[in-house]
C-alpha cells in the first residue's frame, strides 16, 4: 500500500478533543445534533468536534471555553485545498496547472463557501453569546459562514478520516457550483484547443462564422476555427457558443493529422 493510501484510509486521532468522544458541554447542541447530521450527511462519533466546530469567539469567551472553531478552521482549509485538488487533479487530466488553480480558486472561495452553508442553514446552529448584541450579523456574516464550513471540514476529518471528509466536501462544495459547471462546460473542447495551441506554440484558435442559415428566429450557424493561419475545424450549431465548441471538438479530433508535434514543441 502507498503512502497515499496510507494517508486516505487513515483515521486521525481526536487530537484536538480534551478527551476522546467526551460530550458536548452544551445542551442545546445535543438536542440539536441529529437535526444537523442529518443535513450534512455525516454521524459523529465524538459530538464534541462538532461543538468545537460551530463554537464563536463570542461564547467561548461567555463561558470561558478554552476553544472556538477557528484552530480547526486552519485545518479544515488545509483538508478543503487538498481535496478540491485532488478532484480536480484526477478528474481533469486535459487541463494544466493554470486551469486547475483557477477552478480551485472557484471552489474554495468564501462566497462559495458561504452560499454552501447558508444553503445547509449553518447559521443557525453556530454558538454564539446570548450579551451578544448582533449575533444574527455574525451568524449571517459571509466569512464566519465560510470558516464554519472548513471547521466543520476539519472536524469530520478529525472524527472520521479523509474519506469521510471528502465525501461531505464532493457533496456540498463541488459538485453544485453553478459557475465551475458551465466554465467547465464551455471549457471542454475550446479550453483544451487554447491549451493544445499554446502547449505547441501555436498561438490562439480564431472562431469565424461563415454562413448562417435558417429563419431569424431559429438560426443555424456555420463557424469554422482557424490556428496558425489554418483552417483546423468546422462546427455547426443552433448558437454561436455551440458552433464553436464543435469546430473546436473537429481540431482536437484531427490535430495529429494537422500538425507535426515534433516542429511545435516547447523549447527547453
Amino acid at each position: 500500500m502507498g503512502w497515499l493510501d496510507w494517508f486516505r484510509n487513515k483515521r486521525p486521532t481526536p487530537v484536538l478533543s480534551a478527551a476522546p468522544h467526551s460530550p458536548p458541554a452544551n445542551p442545546d447542541l445535543l438536542r440539536s445534533a441529529p437535526e444537523l447530521q442529518t443535513a450534512i450527511g455525516y454521524q459523529f462519533s465524538d459530538l464534541f468536534l462538532l461543538e468545537k466546530a460551530l463554537t464563536h469567539t463570542s461564547y467561548a469567551a461567555s463561558q470561558e471555553r478554552a476553544y472556538s472553531y477557528e484552530r480547526l478552521e486552519f485545518l479544515g482549509d488545509a483538508v478543503l485545498e487538498l481535496v478540491v485538488s485532488s478532484y480536480l487533479f484526477q478528474k481533469h487530466a486535459d487541463l494544466n496547472e493554470g486551469t486547475l488553480t483557477k477552478f480551485r480558486t472557484m471552489l474554495v472561495n468564501t462566497l462559495h463557501l458561504a452560499d454552501r452553508g447558508k444553503d445547509l442553514q449553518i447559521g443557525k446552529w453556530i454558538l454564539t453569546a446570548k450579551s451578544v448584541s448582533n449575533s444574527t450579523q455574525i451568524i449571517t456574516s459571509n466569512s464566519i459562514l465560510a470558516d464554519v464550513m472548513e471547521s466543520l471540514i476539519a472536524a469530520i476529518y478529525m472524527d472520521g478520516g479523509l474519506a469521510a471528509a471528502t465525501q461531505f466536501i464532493q457533496r456540498f462544495v463541488i459538485t453544485d457550483h453553478p459557475t465551475y459547471i458551465d466554465e467547465l462546460q464551455s471549457f471542454n473542447f475550446k479550453g483544451q484547443l487554447i491549451e493544445r495551441c499554446q502547449r505547441d506554440n501555436l498561438g490562439t484558435p480564431e472562431y469565424e462564422i461563415t454562413k448562417t442559415t435558417g429563419p431569424d428566429h431559429e438560426p443555424s450557424y456555420i463557424m469554422q476555427v482557424v490556428v496558425n493561419g489554418d483552417v483546423v475545424g468546422f462546427g455547426e450549431g443552433r448558437s454561436k457558443k455551440e458552433a464553436s465548441q464543435l469546430a473546436a471538438e473537429d481540431a482536437l479530433k484531427n490535430w495529429d493529422a494537422l500538425f507535426d508535434r515534433g516542429s511545435h514543441q516547447h523549447e527547453l
